[in-house]
């Protein structure tokens, strides 16, 4: 009887610290799981800003191929006013 008495001292002891170590376990698990879920929170932030980023990309690209388009417009229209403009003086000058 005492070698059982003795054995259940041991045994509680052990019990406690697999206890404890279980207690570490699934406390880590936790930890690792609200990272992951941060991570994934904030990996859908990032997706949602890279479409939002993207769009105004590509409105920035149109409006820059309009510009061109305006300025060369705007190029040609000068350049033909300077040519008319050139025109009249010669024959003004002609006459």
């Amino acid at each position: 009887m005492d070698n059982q008495q003795a054995s259940l001292p041991d045994a509680l002891k052990r019990l406690s610290t697999a206890i404890d170590k279980l207690d570490a376990a699934v406390g880590q698990r936790q930890a690792q799981e609200r990272t992951s879920a941060a991570r994934a929170a904030e990996f859908e932030l990032m997706r949602s800003d890279r479409a939002k980023l993207a769009e105004i990309l590509d409105q920035a690209l149109q409006r820059g191929r309009s510009l061109e388009a305006a300025c060369q417009d705007a190029d040609m229209r000068v350049e033909r006013a300077m040519q008319l403009v050139q025109q009249a003086l010669s024959d003004t000058e002609t006459k």
